[in-house]
């Protein structure tokens, strides 16, 4: 239940995100939708509103620079430039949040066409900002052609020295197509328990039920184990005393069987006695176990703990406290 309701906070937040991109998308069509109407004033830089030329009475053909501050002048040199990058902003916010609805509609339904979603998308995304980063290069004067040509060898360098980057990225791809690890599952990696939020491109992110994530990448995840695929089984341990008779004990819980089961709903099966778990200090535990959604396991531990507690306390069964035995020296 408590990793239920802090994926809901996740979706709340990823709401705000898109909340706020909105407005970004509206701002920046805005902008562009003025550049368009107001194409000529903008970009003539003869009769236009920023204008940085004028002509010269005396030849008609040629062009004369206004004479203006530096400052001014490089203010009214870079307005266009940031208009373009403004549209550029827009066309690339445009296009994410069209493939994002694409991918929502394509990967839906089942955990694992969510899951190939999400890595999809985040690869998509990757893709969509590099082109945009290069286009506004190219808006405020850059070669494109000779970074795009520096950038294959820079790429071949560094994907030398980025082995485990590379190795992340192959081993999520793998994740995603064995269909092993879905969003949504609980798993435990390395110790760690929580419910699969995202896999992402380089890690997958996984929240427990205090509301913790924890980040893996995914070239370490080697052996972990998935709790979602079949119900879970959870058992406890109930102590009763020594002197307690066993078939009487045996007799009241199965009296009271399907009254601890009413007071335990999240478990989908009865409870199952059984038996002596083993003979403590200062008590005789017995096992017991039912069936239950694996995100119900901790629930389903704690809610039977105290049915079983209050049935037994109400027929006289107590549960014992530790208790120590003094033996005294008659020597002395």
């Amino acid at each position: 239940m408590e990793i239920a309701e802090d994926i809901e906070k996740m979706k709340k937040k990823g709401k705000k995100g898109f909340i706020i991109g909105l407005i970004l998308l509206v701002v920046f069509a805005g902008i562009t939708i003025f550049s368009f109407v107001c194409y000529n004033q903008i970009n003539d830089n003869v009769n236009g509103w920023f204008r940085l030329y004028e002509v010269d009475p005396n030849d008609p053909e040629k062009l004369i620079a206004i004479s203006m501050s530096p400052l001014l002048k490089f203010i009214y040199s870079i307005v266009p430039k940031l208009i373009n990058t403004a549209q550029v902003l827009f066309v690339t916010l445009l296009v994410l949040y069209i493939v994002g609805w694409i991918i929502k509609a394509v990967f839906k339904g089942t955990p694992r066409k969510i899951t190939i979603g999400k890595l999809v998308g985040s690869i998509t995304k990757v893709v969509i900002w590099v082109v945009s980063v290069i286009a506004i290069l190219a808006v405020w004067g850059m070669n494109v052609g000779a970074l795009i040509a520096s950038a294959g060898v820079l790429t071949l360098v560094v994907g030398l020295g980025m082995q485990n980057l590379i190795a992340d990225v192959v081993a999520g791809i793998f994740l995603v197509c064995d269909g092993t690890l879905q969003v949504g599952d609980i798993v435990t990696i390395d110790g760690w328990r929580g419910t699969v939020q995202e896999i992402g491109i380089r890690n997958t992110k996984l929240i427990n039920y205090s509301g913790d994530i924890r980040v893996a990448n995914n070239s370490t995840i080697k052996i972990y184990v998935n709790q979602s695929r079949e119900d879970s089984y959870p058992t406890v341990l109930v102590g009763i005393p020594y002197e307690a008779d066993l078939e009487k004990v045996k007799e009241v819980f199965e009296a009271n069987k399907a009254k601890i089961r009413a007071m335990c709903p999240v478990l989908i099966s009865d409870i199952d006695f059984n038996g002596v778990e083993e003979l403590a200090d200062s008590s005789v535990n017995l096992h017991f176990g039912a069936k239950c959604k694996e995100a119900d396991f901790f629930a389903a531990q704690r809610e039977m703990r105290g049915a079983i507690k209050m049935v037994f306390e109400e027929n006289g069964i107590s549960v014992p406290f530790p208790q120590v035995d003094v033996h005294m020296d008659q020597k002395n």
